[in-house]
């Protein structure tokens, strides 16, 4: 049995050189080949037990002339690659070096990387040998690409251009493994004469093998195009796509319609997939600029119409104001009704009193916007607040721009704190950056991170993302996974929001007592970050101060078994931090 050390996989080049002098058809095993091997489903392939069968058998043959079985080379010197991708691989390693060790016996393996061949390295100035090399593999050749249905690999950029031709079959981005019969069929009606590209997840890999078997070759190629158009960016961090499905966004949720004549026509068949869906619909394109600005309403009345003036003065004027009264009972539902009357941008919703989140999910339903901001209805807000939001947001190509608050209490009638021309700066961060300021105190930044407002998102971040109803720290359970969708992050240290401080305008006893809620928000977040590769260090050094913390609130509130639970978390971590120590 080999240990992982010893496990050998070609450098990219050496891979690639493989297959062109050999005109070998390429396998590539990821660790989502891994997970259904055994027995998991990943987020577009569910379990089965026949392809997962089949992944495992072709995964144990050795590498010959005919077919290159490909792993990802990260056995040994995982120092070449970022630290998110360190973390990952060493976080796979702890789970599955088992079964490594027992099933990858062959004397050595083609890179699984020669498609990955950019964004998780530390070095990239070899990037341009590597892509050069890849595109020698169908230059002067006709080509036949079978890829997902919202994969579109190619389409915008020059990654196939030196290909004699460039055909295609369309196929579901989900559960291709379903299709297989009918997607085999119909590359075998087309592929005489073509070299196959595959881009269609695990089922590539059966679909390479059988090809191989027919005398055809099949290079399972995956994400090289997200890599190709990151290279071409010069990207630092997996940047999302607007047009295509991007690597390791495991959605594809409101991918622009393109209208790409070229792309349509090089389509021979689409397999269990509606032609209509790759057809331009002649609907009216929203308005890029527009944004939905969203206030929920209840019992503000004192402080309402400084909300409302300070948004009608916008100097970005394409918005709609969304305001939903929560079943107020202090006239706020008039004041709104007349403000309406005043202003065509104005839509006024009115609930029975069910919360800020409900509040806040219906007039997420009900947005036309392509961003979205959130306003607390007795705060208020510069003239240029949305013009700074949006220009950051465009600007810079992130689908989140944040900014800061300055706070103001309302019993002095003065500010409490505020920001600067000295303490003024933008920056664009990845996602990864982002998450590890989630406990920053500088700048105020843990509580700029988690407050709803301050921010304008794209719309499409939020997909089936809502607010948690009938639960106190919404904020909290939710804003982070917007995050999490989002290709980066623009924010400005500016104080352009102005928070209203008052007596009445929280429960502060609720909330101090909702304790339990403070620690499984942070521990769902870590956990949502592993799960998608992310590096949880910063969050878990906030997580265990959160802890401490509450582990302080609980014994005072009286909440003896919560208390016990936490002292067990505590105990658990700082044992494990001393063995590892």
């Amino acid at each position: 049995m080999k240990k992982l050390e010893d496990i050998r996989v070609l450098p990219i080049l050496e891979s690639l050189e493989f297959i062109q002098e050999n005109n070998a058809s390429v396998v590539r095993f990821g660790d989502g080949e891994i997970d259904l091997i055994l027995g998991h489903s990943i987020p577009y392939q569910a379990y089965d037990k026949e392809l997962a069968g089949a992944l495992k058998a072709i995964l144990q043959m050795p590498s010959n002339e005919q077919l290159l079985v490909c792993l990802p080379d990260v056995f040994q010197n995982l120092e070449r690659y970022n630290s998110n991708a360190r973390y990952f691989w060493s976080k796979h390693f702890e789970q599955y070096h088992a079964f490594y060790e027992e099933e990858c016996q062959s004397e050595w393996y083609g890179s699984t990387f020669l498609s990955r061949p950019y964004i998780d390295l530390v070095d990239k100035s070899h990037s341009d040998r590597y892509f050069a090399a890849i595109k020698k593999l169908w230059s002067g050749r006709d080509i036949l690409i079978v890829e997902g249905e919202t994969s579109r690999s190619g389409m915008g950029n020059d990654l196939f251009e030196q290909a004699n031709s460039v055909s295609r079959i369309i196929c579901p981005s989900k559960n291709a493994f379903s299709s297989y019969d009918r997607i085999i069929s119909s590359i075998l009606r087309h592929a005489e004469g073509r070299l196959v590209i595959l881009m269609l997840g695990p089922t590539a890999k059966l679909l390479s093998y059988d090809l191989t078997k027919r005398g055809y070759q099949a290079i399972d190629l995956g994400h090289i195009d997200s890599e190709y158009e990151w290279f071409q960016m010069k990207a630092e961090s997996k940047v999302k796509l607007e047009h295509k499905h991007t690597a390791e966004f495991n959605y594809d949720e409101n991918i622009a319609e393109v209208v790409d004549e070229e792309y349509i026509n090089q389509v021979l068949e689409w397999v269990d997939v509606p032609a209509k869906s790759l057809i331009h619909k002649e609907e009216e394109v929203m308005d890029q600029s527009l944004i939905s600005v969203i206030v929920p309403v209840y019992n503000v009345k004192p402080y309402l119409a400084r909300c409302l003036d300070s948004l009608l003065k916008q100097t970005h004027t394409n918005f709609e104001l969304l305001l939903v009264n929560d079943g107020s009972k202090d006239g706020s539902a008039f004041i709104l009704e007349e403000y309406a009357k005043k202003d065509s941008r104005i839509r006024v919703i009115h609930q029975e009193n069910m919360g800020v989140s409900a509040a806040r999910n219906r007039a997420i339903d009900e947005a036309k916007g392509s961003y979205i901001t959130f306003i607390d209805s007795d705060d208020f807000v510069e003239d240029f607040y949305l013009e700074h939001l949006y220009q950051a947001a465009v600007s810079s190509g992130s689908d989140i721009a944040a900014t800061n608050f300055s706070s103001f209490n309302e019993e002095r009638q003065s500010f409490l704190f505020y920001h600067t021309k000295e303490s003024y700066f933008q920056k664009v961060y990845s996602v990864q950056e982002w998450m590890d300021l989630e406990g920053d105190m500088k700048n105020n930044m843990h509580l700029a991170f988690t407050f709803s407002p301050l921010k304008l998102f794209k719309r499409e971040l939020f997909g089936d993302i809502r607010y948690p109803v009938g639960r106190l720290r919404e904020d909290d359970a939710t804003i982070y996974k917007l995050y999490l969708k989002a290709n980066q992050i623009h924010f400005t240290n500016e104080g352009t929001y102005y928070y209203s401080q008052r007596a009445e305008g929280l429960s502060r006893t609720a909330m101090h007592d909702d304790i339990a809620t403070m620690v499984s928000n942070a521990e769902e977040r870590i956990s949502l970050m592993v799960a998608l590769g992310y590096n949880p260090t910063a969050q878990i050094t906030s997580y265990v101060e959160r802890l401490k913390k509450c582990r302080g609130d609980a014994l005072y509130a009286g909440q003896v078994n919560l208390y016990r639970t936490i002292c067990s978390k505590i105990d658990l971590y700082e044992g494990y931090q001393k063995r590892e120590g």
